[in-house]
């Protein structure tokens, strides 16, 4: 497997450093000592997923609209993150639990950036991204800014119904809920140990990215609920007033 990944990103990094001019297998698989059948194969592959397109059968192949889709969040989210990073820290710091910053991106939540200031809580993100949008705070407050064809769109993708937040159980609920939830301008539920918070980030008044706290489902009083609100929303407020410079993407 490890060989496998060596060769199909050594031909897209080969790609990517020769466009806007094209490569040929030929070419690709001299240049990386390759077996032409094995980098045929990994070619198709990259194409199918959008990685590289084939200018022509005789000029060879560039870089794809997913990896110049990737180039351009990469730029966008350094300049989001250099915002939202300072005043996610001091937020979790002030609330004492977890706090992150989360977008969403071709079915998948993306956690940008994430900080846990609660010593009792081991909270292990596996991995960049998560097919989880009905199943967390901040992938259903993205979703109140979506259309309502792509937000059935999305629950309908969900591969596991019963890990879906509570509120989201039944299919005739999600548009009305969603809408309440734009409404309102922040979304609270409680899972089965815990607590989770979402709260919009703006630039222009365009939605950008959802922050979201959580918090063990012994701290989410009344009143607990309220310092959340205070503290966390505010910080969604201070993070969307610094970035009126940044416009939003998908």
């Amino acid at each position: 497997m490890i060989k496998v990944l060596d060769k199909t990103f050594g031909i897209l990094e080969a790609i990517v450093r020769a466009t806007p001019h094209p490569m040929g297998p030929m070419a690709l698989a001299e240049a990386l000592n390759l077996n032409r059948a094995t980098c045929s194969r990994i070619l198709k592959m990259l194409l199918d997923s959008g990685y590289i397109v084939q200018v022509s059968r005789q000029a060879g192949y560039a870089a794809g609209p997913r990896i110049l889709t990737l180039s351009n969040m990469a730029m966008f989210q350094a300049a989001l993150l250099e915002k939202a990073i300072p005043v996610i820290d001091r937020t979790a710091e002030a609330v004492r639990d977890s706090v992150l910053i989360s977008r969403i991106y071709a079915g998948e939540r993306y956690v940008l950036y994430h900080r846990n200031c609660n010593p009792e809580r081991r909270i292990r993100l596996a991995a960049p991204s998560f097919q989880d949008i009905y199943e967390t705070a901040t992938g259903v407050l993205e979703m109140a800014y979506r259309s309502p064809e792509e937000q059935l769109a999305y629950y309908d993708a969900v591969p596991r119904r019963h890990d879906i937040l509570p509120e989201f159980r039944k299919r005739g609920n999600v548009h009305p809920l969603l809408v309440k939830i734009r409404e309102e301008g922040m979304f609270h539920s409680r899972k089965t140990d815990q607590g989770v918070f979402a709260f919009p980030v703006f630039s222009n008044r365009h939605f950008l990215a959802s922050l979201g706290c959580s918090i063990p489902i012994c701290k989410d009083t009344p009143e607990h609920v309220k310092t959340i609100k205070r503290i966390v929303g505010g910080a969604g407020a201070e993070i969307s007033a610094s970035l009126s410079t940044i416009d939003s993407i998908g």
